[in-house]
């Protein structure tokens, strides 16, 4: 309400930063409806898919199973950027309740594991005693099951992704890590950046599309944690996450 140079500093302030929040929000909003958009066309042209292999029989069978391959995909990467979409414009509270954190680890390394065979790598989870977590279930499962997919797809050949779940003080520490060739320092800071792929060349080999990662930071930080990334010692990245445990016990 000052009138003087400073009241037209912090009201051209003001507008500035109302600005920018319209521009996100706007932005998340056509990012949003794009990729829902999309669904639509992507299952029209899985039916077109379905009817063409009816019709040809074993004729294209390799064309077929290419455009097959390059629709799921398409409904991959959309279905990731709806979730993230949906997590960044959240606003109400979200539904939780007590969950060993150590469980939910065990399925995930099961499912993990069952997704690696053949492939020379798998998951492997520590013993621990359960820890228990105020958590949605359903959105902290998803999360860290995408660290751990990322790392199985990173870590070398006959190597394991290393899963430890400890406590520290009012904690839980959750750290996954793998045997690859880790990433570089410059790149770090920017892992759980939505669309940021450290190594185009890389990437495009294991199908990532740098969203897992920014999924999982905000499902973590809704659950109040932190999530950070680091080179490990002797190779490798390791993603480690903190979580209140319930009731601080």
């Amino acid at each position: 309400r000052r009138s003087d140079e400073f009241g037209e500093l912090g009201q051209d302030f003001d507008r500035m930063a109302e600005q920018i929040e319209q521009l996100v929000a706007s932005q998340k909003r056509l990012l949003g409806d794009v990729s829902h958009e999309l669904r639509s066309p992507l299952a029209r042209l899985q039916v077109a898919l379905e009817l063409a292999r009816n019709l040809t029989g074993n004729a294209a069978v390799a064309e077929h199973d290419r455009i097959e391959t390059e629709a799921q995909k398409l409904d991959e990467l959309i279905g990731q950027v709806l979730a993230l979409v949906r997590l960044s414009t959240r606003t109400e509270a979200l539904e939780t309740g007590p969950v060993d954190i150590v469980a939910i680890m065990g399925l995930i390394v099961e499912d993990a594991n069952f997704e690696a065979q053949g492939s020379g790598r798998a998951a492997v989870l520590s013993p621990s005693p359960p820890v228990v977590l105020d958590l949605n279930e359903e959105l902290i499962h998803s999360a860290i099951e995408n660290i751990v997919r990322n790392a199985l797809r990173y870590t070398h050949e006959n190597t394991q992704v290393e899963i430890t779940v400890s406590r520290e003080d009012s904690w839980a520490l959750l750290r996954i890590r793998d045997h690859g060739d880790g990433v570089s320092e410059q790149a770090l800071p920017h892992l759980f950046e939505a669309f940021y792929r450290e190594g185009e060349a890389r990437d495009r080999a294991s199908g990532g599309y740098g969203l897992g990662l920014a999924i999982a930071e905000r499902a973590v930080d809704l659950h109040g944690g932190t999530i950070s990334a680091s080179n490990a010692s002797g190779g490798g990245l390791a993603v480690e996450i903190r979580m209140p445990i319930s009731g601080g016990d």
